[in-house]
């Protein structure tokens, strides 16, 4: 991974061609974060690198010089910020069904993953936001 890493981005700056590389990975997982591809219930880093169409080394840096974060923590991060907002758009909507929307099926895996992130549970998060 090193390697890789230095023969892409050296220390001594991007070439022309990493540039373009780079611009590229970006337009790209742009789209898949604009069509929500961080909803589907993908387990690997390699699932979603392939479900974004780069491959699974080059997801990885990029990801890592984007956000300082691994994949798997980056597209968490994208679910629960996708499931803050289905809390305030939907307050009706049971918590496993919003859970099942951001691509996590299992009621408290999404509770878990939604107070690591931000803190709280959802169910007290949306009480919270909504007063």
């Amino acid at each position: 991974m090193k390697k890789l890493f230095r023969k892409l981005f050296p220390r001594a700056g991007f070439s022309s061609a990493q540039k373009k590389l780079f611009e590229r990975i970006g337009r790209t997982v742009e789209r898949w974060v604009l069509e929500k591809g961080f909803t589907k219930p993908l387990s690997t880093v390699g699932e979603v690198a392939a479900d974004i169409g780069v491959p699974p080394d080059q997801l990885n840096i990029f990801v890592r010089l984007e956000t300082r974060k691994t994949v798997l923590t980056w597209r968490k991060d994208l679910r629960i910020r996708e499931a803050r907002q289905l809390l305030l758009d939907f307050p009706d909507l049971p918590l496993a069904t919003i859970g099942e929307m951001v691509g996590i099926d299992d009621k408290s895996n999404f509770k878990r993953q939604f107070a690591d992130v931000v803190g709280m549970p959802p169910r007290l998060w949306r009480e919270k936001h909504l007063k």
